[in-house]
């Protein structure tokens, strides 16, 4: 049984006040990108109006989906929640983005203030009116707030947990919400966006349109953001969590390295590899960082801070990656490699030794079967090309600066997917070289072409094929007239393998991880 602290929120409901339906929708779409992401925050985050208008870049991560913010209510302690985001916050948030300056300083402010204010961050009393003109002087930011917290309690959620994430600062309600675990916030925040069996067979057969597609901010890359790859990021932040090894697989431009670009650990405890060459060089350099970082055990194992590189450089590469081992703890850090493709007999078998005690991220176009040995402990993310609907996302948000001078956009649009078929560098190649262009008219839509998107056709083996059946159309016609017409067809079943013999037998042979 549950006692009076952890009843159910549904037994005792509050009275508030709650947003209409049709309200809610029209600030979840408005076109100013800045009030809609400040009226989610505040209508599915529950945040307040002053926690919105103070938000920083530091308060935002994204891997995680959460946002943390200082509570306001009670202003002598220091108390901060950690809120979950939902897909609709993210989108905003991804929509809104590009807009802020200064991306790469943490102490930036989301919604900086305009011109003349004392303040570095919007005023309230503006994100006030806002609201009250576009909801015809019905909603202010704190009925979005109660919105938010009528949902979570209309959903059966513990007390305790609608406490949390609401950032109560009563001594009584503290004592019962501190023991919350982020689990239970995600679980909340998720019976928001439950779906009944009707809508899950509509979405199924009808899937959402691309004002749905998923975007998350990036901090890194050519893009700001990401489109799609929803599943597979959440596995990369997982595997990082959890400590377990990775390989990321893909072809040329799906976004091996925007990932792992933008993964970051909590510990910041990485090291970045571009590729596994020059061993001895490459080791000996992360001997020398690790103790520049590490002074105390560099002392333990080479009786000084900071080993002198002669030292360093004498030794083996399996004498330095023991030094490697011995100077860090068990998945203490984390080796990112951009590059695993061409992986030389010598990098094997150091991952081999490495890879069980460093915590490993790895990408490749391919890995041949032949190296697969250091990889009996690594998962994989396969990463494949955007969807249609995903590649039209991605080109109407890098198309904005430019969208009023394309003359047919559903044909510019369709021809970018013709000649990409959803490879997220080569969408982002074209829609920078249509840039370049004053106006882009149908004749230029159509003349602009990716080289590298698709590969001539080689008709040399459709050409052997054609002849291959044409003598066994030939011998076939023998078989009723003479006894020799079964021998001439197994001849012609001889043409045919003697050309595509060797293929045939090469495909069966597995060459690729």
């Amino acid at each position: 049984m549950l006692d009076s602290n952890q009843k159910k929120i549904s037994v005792n409901r509050p009275k508030i006040r709650l947003v209409p339906t049709h309200y809610q929708e029209k600030l979840a779409s408005l076109k100013n990108r800045k009030y809609r992401f400040m009226s989610l925050l505040m209508l599915d985050c529950g945040l307040r109006v002053s926690e919105v208008c103070k938000l920083q870049i530091k308060n935002f991560d994204f891997y995680r989906k959460e946002v943390t913010v200082r509570s306001l209510k009670k202003r002598s302690t220091k108390t901060f929640r950690t809120i979950p985001l939902t897909d609709k916050v993210l989108e905003a948030a991804a929509d809104y983005w590009e807009r802020i300056k200064f991306k790469n300083d943490p102490d930036t402010y989301i919604f900086p203030s305009g011109r003349g204010s004392k303040n570095e961050y919007a005023n309230r009393k503006q994100v006030w009116r806002v609201l009250k003109r576009y909801t015809d002087g019905v909603v202010s930011p704190h009925d979005l707030r109660h919105t938010f917290a009528s949902r979570i309690v209309n959903e059966g959620n513990e007390i305790r947990v609608a406490q949390k994430l609401l950032g109560h600062a009563s001594q009584a309600t503290t004592e019962i919400y501190l023991h919350v675990e982020q689990d239970e916030l995600r679980l909340a925040i998720a019976s928001l966006q439950k779906k009944s069996l009707p809508e899950k067979i509509w979405n199924y057969m009808f899937p959402p349109d691309r004002r749905k597609i998923y975007a998350l901010p990036m901090d890194k890359g050519l893009t700001k953001f990401h489109i799609g790859r929803k599943e597979e990021m959440a596995k990369l932040v997982y595997f990082g969590k959890k400590k377990i090894n990775c390989i990321i697989l893909s072809n040329q431009g799906l976004g091996k390295s925007h990932l792992l670009d933008n993964y970051h650990d909590d510990a910041g405890k990485i090291i970045r590899i571009s590729i596994l060459t020059a061993l001895k060089k490459l080791f000996a350099g992360m001997v020398i960082e690790i103790c520049e970082r590490n002074p105390e055990r560099a002392e333990m194992v080479y009786n000084s801070q900071k080993p002198a590189n002669e030292i360093v450089e004498r030794k083996t590469v399996k004498a330095l990656m023991d030094d490697l081992i011995a100077l860090t703890s068990k998945h203490e850090y984390t080796i990112i490699i951009d590059d695993l493709t061409r992986i030389t007999p010598t990098g094997i078998n150091a991952l081999e030794k490495l890879k069980n005690h460093f915590h490993i991220f790895g990408a490749a176009r391919r890995i041949d079967y032949k190296k697969k040995s250091f990889l009996t402990n690594f998962e994989r993310i396969d990463l494949k090309p955007l969807s249609r609907a995903e590649t039209m996302e991605l080109v109407m948000k890098l198309s904005q600066k430019f969208m009023e001078e394309i003359e047919d956009l559903e044909a510019y649009k369709n021809h970018i997917w013709e000649n990409t078929q959803g490879n997220p560098l080569y969408i982002y190649e074209m829609v920078e070289r249509y840039s370049k262009e004053q106006f882009v008219s149908l004749e230029i839509t159509k003349e602009i072409r990716h080289t590298a998107a698709k590969n001539e056709i080689n008709f040399l083996p459709f050409f052997i094929g054609l002849i291959a059946c044409m003598s066994v159309l030939r011998y076939w016609g023998r078989i009723t007239g003479t006894d020799n017409g079964p021998w001439y067809f197994l001849a012609a079943i001889g043409v045919i393998f003697l050309f595509f013999g060797r293929e045939m037998i090469q495909r069966t042979k597995r060459k690729y991880v």
